[in-house]
This record gives structure tokens, C-alpha cells and sequence, in this order.
């Protein structure tokens, strides 16, 4: 029977001895670093939604992406030809490296799962063989990708549009609407999850990883709350005491180094460095502990239990 302590134990230390894994982890760290809540906190515009989508989000908010900003650009090329051939330049550039970036993502993120298990089972498993399985699983990974937020932007449209309205009674709808849109967000989260190693583990097509990724959230959906919770308790607490250490550590530099300005220059490239080291290894910890997860759930014998639900067997027989 394994224990959490063991499974995380294992994570963070291939986190930490393989450094083989942190390039897949930097690209992987664009997805989020925080799992679920991090999903959840974005969604309803409480957390960090990415530079990319930012960028692409302010655009359709500005009206450049409607019919009336599409027909502005067609002026434009009329009226100044010059200043349209630059904005599009730009436009296209960023689309591009937009494209590029995704594909490194996603390509890394099959990649990473793979090389976890090669990693716990003391298997070899090279670089170019964990980038080329990404390439292999590019698609039904990135299709279980954008199908979990698609259904996160729907439910957060839906809840956009309750806000709208004004009717009596709004506020107990609002609040009921919210915490069943948090139980499915937190429910497709999860099988996403699985359904996307098990498509690079064990082969499964789109929907067949739909279907198992589902069956196995629902035998195991309080152990998967569970492990959730201690993830992002990690992921927070590791952050919130960074944190404190650096901003001490960067006050003090301030005042030593105030009239240094080329020493204080290379210390905050250091420090965002650390940083962004910090964010690399938490994001391989967290997938190398979801992988070793799925991994042991995935089997026919029970290795893994809920922690809550072996203690009410053993109160209550």
C-alpha cells in the first residue's frame, strides 16, 4: 500500500535529480503551476491568465477581432498602407510565435509524463525519444486540453450572463450556480488530467480517454480531492515563503547596494531566475505526482487509497 508521503517524496525527487526534465517543465510551467484552483482563480479573474491569452483576450475586448475592427483594418489599408503592413506584421508575428509556443507545451507536456514513469522505473528513456512520443500524442493531448477550457470559458460565460440580470432571488442563484460550476470545473479538471496520461501511457484515442478517464475519476474521485488540496497547499505555502524571503532579501540588497545600479541590475535577473527555477520544479513535481498517481490507480489491485476513506474504515470497521 503506498502513502501520499511516499508518492511526493518520489515526485520532488525527480523533480529535483533530473535535470533532463526541467526544459519539458519550463514550457509545462505556462500552463500553470497550481493545477485546479489556479484553473478555477483564473476563470473567474482572480489569478494570472498568461501573457498569450492576455494578449489575444485584450484584442477581442478592444474590438480589433469584430467585424467593425476587421473593416477598420480594410480603411486602413486604403488610407495608409505603410502603417496596415506594420500592424499586421506585428499581428502575424505574434500569432506565429502564439502557435509556437502552444505546440511546445503541448508537445512538452507529453513529453514530461513520459519521461516521470521512464524516470520511477529507472528505465532510459532519451531526450529526442520523450520529445518525439510529444509529437506522436500532439493532437488528442492538445484536443483534452482545449476541451477543458472551452468548458471552463462556458460556465464562466453562463455565469457572466446570471450577473447580468437582475431578478429576485439572483444572489441564492448566483451562489448555487457558482459551487455547482466549481464542482464541475474541479470534476473535468480531473479527468482531463487522467485522460491525458492515459492517452501517453497507455495509448487510449480521444474518446476511449474520456470514457476510462471518467470511470476512474469516479472510483477515485475523494483520493483525487484529496491529492488537489495537498498539491496546491504546496504550491502555495512554497510561494507565499519564497515570497517573504526574497522581498527580505531584496530590501536589504536595496539599501547596501542602493548606488550600484549594475550590481542591483544582476541581482534582480538573478532573483527572477530562482524564481522562475522555483516555478520549473514545482511544475515537474506536480506532474511527476498526478503521473505516479495515475500510474497506481490505473491498476487492477487497490495500492492507493483516499487517506479520509481508510480512516472511516478502520472507525467504523
Amino acid at each position: 500500500m503506498y502513502t501520499y508521503r511516499q508518492i511526493f517524496k518520489q515526485a520532488f525527487k525527480i523533480a529535483w535529480q533530473s535535470p533532463g526534465l526541467w526544459f519539458f517543465g519550463f514550457f509545462v510551467t505556462l500552463l500553470g503551476s497550481a493545477g485546479e484552483l489556479e484553473i478555477i482563480l483564473s476563470s473567474y479573474s482572480f489569478g494570472n491568465q498568461g501573457v498569450l491569452f492576455s494578449f489575444w483576450q485584450g484584442l477581442a475586448q478592444g474590438g480589433l477581432l469584430t467585424p467593425q475592427g476587421l473593416s477598420g483594418f480594410i480603411q486602413a489599408l486604403f488610407s495608409n498602407p505603410l502603417y496596415f503592413f506594420i500592424i499586421s506584421l506585428i499581428f502575424f508575428f505574434v500569432l506565429g510565435v502564439s502557435i509556437l509556443i502552444v505546440w511546445l507545451v503541448v508537445v512538452s507536456q507529453s513529453a514530461l509524463i513520459s519521461q516521470v514513469v521512464s524516470v520511477s522505473s529507472s528505465r532510459q528513456l532519451k531526450w529526442s525519444q520523450a520529445f518525439g512520443l510529444g509529437l506522436i500524442k500532439f493532437w488528442p493531448v492538445l484536443g483534452l486540453n482545449v476541451l477543458l477550457r472551452l468548458v471552463i470559458w462556458l460556465l464562466f460565460a453562463i455565469s457572466t450572463v446570471l450577473a447580468i440580470f437582475n431578478f429576485p432571488g439572483l444572489i441564492l442563484v448566483f451562489i448555487v450556480s457558482f459551487d455547482i460550476f466549481l464542482i464541475v470545473i474541479l470534476t473535468v479538471s480531473f479527468i482531463a488530467k487522467y485522460a491525458i496520461a492515459g492517452v501517453v501511457l497507455k495509448g487510449w484515442r480521444f474518446r476511449q480517454a474520456i470514457q476510462l478517464a471518467w470511470k476512474l475519476f469516479i472510483a477515485n474521485w475523494l483520493l483525487s480531492l484529496e491529492v488537489a488540496v495537498i498539491l496546491f497547499a504546496i504550491y502555495f505555502f512554497t510561494n507565499l515563503f519564497l515570497f517573504f524571503i526574497l522581498s527580505w532579501f531584496l530590501f536589504y540588497s536595496l539599501t547596501i547596494y542602493a548606488s550600484f545600479t549594475f550590481g542591483l541590475v544582476l541581482l534582480l535577473l538573478a532573483l527572477l531566475g530562482l524564481i522562475l527555477f522555483i516555478q520549473i520544479l514545482l511544475t515537474i513535481f506536480y506532474w511527476a505526482s498526478w503521473t505516479i498517481i495515475f500510474e497506481l490507480i490505473s491498476r487492477r489491485e487497490a495500492v492507493l487509497t483516499s487517506r479520509l476513506k481508510s480512516g472511516f474504515a478502520k472507525m467504523f470497521g
